[in-house]
């Protein structure tokens, strides 16, 4: 009896012959173009989440080059050129800054300020004013909003 691990999910064109290369079985479709699409732009969160897993420079480059390589078909199929993502690039620039400063946010009191990130939990406490005494802060796990702050 053989065992399925069912992925469901964009896989790049080699795959099957290196899976069938080692004498194992798969099962693939042909995307539609809307299929396609919406599957590109899952890719590039699942590219994106083996960063963080490399331990050498090399698999850091080759995590990037499968990046650069899912935006690029991104752009290609949505018509995006690269004039339009240098301004984009440029009013992010100017509204949000860079990584200069190496800032990391440990909280804030602006309930306005949305990520989107989809991994981490946002917990917001309630703390008291001091004028108004003793009353416990709660947390209350939250998570996070949908909406992207631009």
């Amino acid at each position: 009896m053989s065992e399925r691990i069912y992925y469901n999910k964009l896989i790049w064109d080699n795959v099957p012959d290196i899976i069938r290369k080692k004498g194992k079985e798969c099962e693939v479709r042909e995307l539609t173009d809307e299929e396609f699409d919406i599957e590109l732009l899952k890719k590039v969160e699942e590219e994106a989440s083996a960063l963080p897993e490399t331990t050498s420079r090399q698999e850091l480059i080759d995590e990037l080059a499968d990046i650069v390589t899912v935006l690029e078909y991104i752009k290609s199929r949505r018509g995006i050129t690269e004039l339009e993502i240098a301004d984009a690039l440029e009013r992010h620039v100017h509204k949000r800054g860079r990584f200069e400063k190496k800032y990391f946010l440990v909280w804030s009191s602006d309930s306005a300020y949305v990520t989107n990130e989809k991994a981490k939990t946002v917990v917001r406490l309630t703390i008291p004013d001091e004028d108004t005494g003793g009353v416990t802060a709660e947390a209350e796990p939250v998570a996070p909003p949908s909406t992207k702050s631009k």
